[in-house]
């Protein structure tokens, strides 16, 4: 069959347009229908790269459009991470860095940068800093929440050089400037002791890549010790990776039971069960304002099942949960992708989860948990009660 030539020439036209189309529509950030805000987005930088009277690196205006898109959500948890950022927020999952020692959250209620905990061991415990304060500037540069990303690489510096910081103490409403000496932070995920005769104490600083396992080890080591019951102390502990705190869920769970679960927005439902041989022992949990995130995961799970009686203060409540995608070369994307709910079916986002037997502490003592006594620490020594009764 003869097919005219215009006709040839439509058809390829036709085929160039849709291809055209549908790989714009690709890789439209805005979708394949909002043309509108594509144009405006590419308008508006084209202009900038014309009209502005200096020079501007295009991966710089648009690394910093990408950084506003994930702003725009409002949610502190949504964040796109470029260059040097990126690369210091991977080693914080690993679990070492240089700097302060301190995680923190934009405080989208009142757009300030807030501590979440200090770290054990670091200068930002030593200097006292506690769940509730506020970051307000570092080197005397001031920062809002939406800044967050800007403060913690200001934060961040070789080891033994000075940085300062002024904080907005929680516990005084007085503001107060801080000049600590960064140094390498490797954080000890684990500690663990005898605190009596019969009562082990692991305490689970972050959830990091191999908190799972060391907490295994500690376990054994204390068991050997002759450890028959067990304190779990999650205070300070910001959270971190949610599947290692399955992993130590599923030591005290019993097999086919549901650890944890996370809906998206999608109402996709996706089940974390246990699996293999529970260990029984006695447990109290210590929480305190400080324990988020992968601690409630932990916390929420034992006490739904009746596998611990729970002691100390509200949780921090962080019911949501993050996927983090590689954003390029040096660029990261640290993206809200669910909420998670304990076993019973609990959302505990912006509501925590209260203790059995609630024991206030004041907020200096939880920035010294390390060096406290028996007699100053009042919910080791309520959880030791408990147990011994």
């Amino acid at each position: 069959m003869y097919i005219k030539k215009p006709v040839l020439i439509g058809c390829a036209i036709l085929l160039v347009i849709v291809t055209a189309v549908v790989s714009i529509g690709a890789v439209n950030p805005f979708g394949f229908t909002a043309w509108g805000e594509f144009l405006h987005f590419t308008w508006v930088s084209r202009i900038i790269q014309s009209e502005y009277y200096e020079d501007v690196e295009k991966s710089e205006y648009v690394n910093t459009a990408l950084e506003g898109i994930a702003a725009a959500t409002e949610d502190p948890y949504t964040r796109y991470l470029w260059g040097e950022t990126a690369e210091k927020y991977r080693e914080s999952i690993e679990g070492n860095f240089c700097g302060i020692g301190i995680y923190i959250e934009n405080n989208a209620e009142d757009d300030t940068i807030t501590v979440v905990s200090a770290i054990a061991g670091t200068p930002a415990e030593e200097a006292g800093l506690v769940t509730g304060d506020k970051i307000l500037a570092v080197n005397g540069n001031a920062f809002t929440g939406m800044q967050i990303n800007d403060a913690v690489a200001a934060m961040r510096g070789q080891s033994g050089t000075m940085v300062k910081v002024t904080v907005l103490r929680i516990a005084t409403q007085t503001t107060e400037e801080l000049e600590l000496m960064r140094k390498e932070i490797v954080i000890p995920s684990i500690q663990s002791q005898m605190v009596t005769d019969g009562i082990g104490m692991i305490r689970i600083t972050q959830f990091t890549e191999g908190t799972a396992e060391l907490f295994a080890k500690a376990y054994r080591e204390r068991v050997s010790e002759g450890m028959q019951k067990l304190v779990l102390d999650l205070r300070n502990n910001p959270g971190g990776i949610m599947t290692e705190a399955a992993k130590i869920a599923n030591m005290f769970i019993a097999d086919g039971d549901v650890i944890v679960y996370t809906l998206d927005k999608a109402g996709k439902r996706t089940d974390y069960p246990a699996t293999g041989e529970a260990v029984e022992i006695p447990i109290v949990i210590l929480t305190n304002p400080g324990s988020a995130s992968a601690s409630e995961i932990l916390t929420g799970a034992l006490k739904d099942y009746g596998l611990a009686h729970h002691i100390g203060e509200k949780t921090y409540g962080k019911g949501v949960v993050q996927g983090v995608f590689e954003a390029g070369e040096d660029a990261l994307l640290s993206v809200t992708v669910s909420r998670y709910y304990t076993p019973n079916g609990t959302c505990i986002h912006g509501e925590g989860i209260s203790p059995d037997e609630e024991v206030p502490m004041d907020w200096g003592l939880y920035a010294e948990l390390e060096n406290l006594t028996l007699r100053e620490d009042l919910q080791l020594q309520k959880a030791i009660d408990y147990l011994q009764s």
